[in-house]
């Protein structure tokens, strides 16, 4: 492996951890910060210009290496990662950003619901730098079809929990009646209530708030997912 290659890796390795510093800040605060979609644009300038002098040095030209394709790399176990162009990777950046940004004005403007925001749109411009179009088009198409897998499954899982909960009511309110605790019971318990549910509202309030969050469900993982499958693909 050349030490152009090498450098390649490494770029790709980087994009990579970039990504999954982005899913953790997604997914505690629903939001891709500009600085870190700001720093993978960088970091392909940075990259095709390491090209460039790399081609200057093996006596191919710096414009021919910093305009033509990356090399080729090799990654355990034996999967090849193509290289693509300067030209298309603006070509898939204006591409995926440009018909994101079309796709989710016209979806907000006809359901008056929020889709993707607008850090996942630069997000997705930016990766469409180091994938091109073709990958890129992949690497988002995977990361809807994990996305709509994860609701699905979330969607499943909330009804066999309240499922549960159900059952585990209705089995305190049949043990309640054979006991005698009726709603005037004296029990010591119902002395407490104000302040038990006082408490419960309290929680209630924070859940709420934690299902605002919920509701802005994270993109940035499954881009991160769609990515890693988009380079060996």
């Amino acid at each position: 492996m050349t030490y152009v290659s090498i450098i390649t890796l490494v770029t790709y390795a980087l994009v990579l951890g970039l990504l999954a510093v982005v899913s953790v800040i997604d997914v505690r605060s629903r939001r891709v910060p500009n600085v870190l979609a700001g720093a993978l644009g960088l970091l392909w300038v940075a990259w095709r210009v390491v090209l460039g002098f790399a081609g200057a040095h093996m006596g191919l030209g710096f414009r021919a290496e910093f305009l033509g394709p990356a090399p080729d790399v090799l990654v355990p176990p034996g999967l090849e990662i193509g290289g693509i162009s300067f030209a298309s990777g603006i070509l898939g950046a204006v591409v995926l950003g440009g018909g994101l940004l079309v796709l989710t004005t016209v979806y907000e403007l006809v359901r008056r619901k929020e889709a993707f925001g607008g850090g996942d749109i630069k997000l997705m411009a930016v990766l469409g730098l180091f994938l091109g179009l073709e990958r890129g088009v992949v690497c988002l198409l995977t990361a809807c079809v994990l996305s709509v897998a994860y609701v699905f499954g979330r969607e499943i899982g909330r009804r066999v929990m309240g499922r549960g909960r159900r059952s585990c009511r209705k089995g305190a309110g049949a043990s309640d009646a054979l006991l005698g605790r009726g709603r005037g019971s004296s029990d010591p318990a119902s002395v407490s209530e104000p302040f038990l549910s006082g408490a419960i509202r309290e929680v209630t309030t924070e859940q709420d708030r934690d299902s605002l969050l919920a509701g802005t469900m994270p993109f940035a993982p499954f881009i991160a997912l769609g990515t890693l499958v988009a380079f060996v693909a």
